[in-house]
């Protein structure tokens, strides 16, 4: 799976799909230096923010017409974080078992606080626009996955 199949308005589903793109190769050797048994109990901070902050850039772009995702960017990074972890041993299964077992209720927390800080309404386009024009401006995680 990967970043171009996000669904518009479903932070949670791009949430997971994302995680889904960073997965690594698959990994069928015993000798791998990490493994689901070894694997944190949580999800690396990295993977996380770039997750959320590519399904906030997805649901921003759905919403309003005038901002598009910045697909180049989100791919480099998202690329950079497939290398980083490839280079530490992380296996497709350990993002995979991950994403089946996100924590759902810190997900939600995050979305309806960055709603909340930005002032977004949802079914008002504007508020839409005018956050992601904020984020570009300030030059944010989630400003650099859009453009318009």
């Amino acid at each position: 799976m990967g970043i171009e199949t996000l669904k518009t308005g479903a932070i949670g589903v791009a949430l997971l799909l994302a995680l889904s793109a960073c997965a690594t190769t698959t990994d069928s050797s015993a000798n791998s230096s990490v493994s689901r048994a070894e694997f944190r109990g949580e999800l690396p901070s990295d993977v996380y923010d770039f997750a959320f902050a590519n399904a906030i850039a997805d649901q921003i772009a759905s919403e309003c017409r005038s901002l598009t995702l910045n697909r180049s960017q989100i791919n480099k990074t998202s690329k950079s974080l497939t290398e980083k972890y490839e280079a530490e041993g992380y296996r497709e299964s350990d993002f995979k078992y991950l994403a089946r077992n996100l924590p759902r209720k810190r997900v939600q927390d995050d979305a309806i606080a960055y709603i909340q800080k930005r002032g977004i309404v949802i079914g008002e386009a504007e508020t839409f626009c005018a956050a992601g024009r904020l984020e570009i401006s300030n030059e944010t995680s989630i400003g650099a996955f859009l453009k318009g």
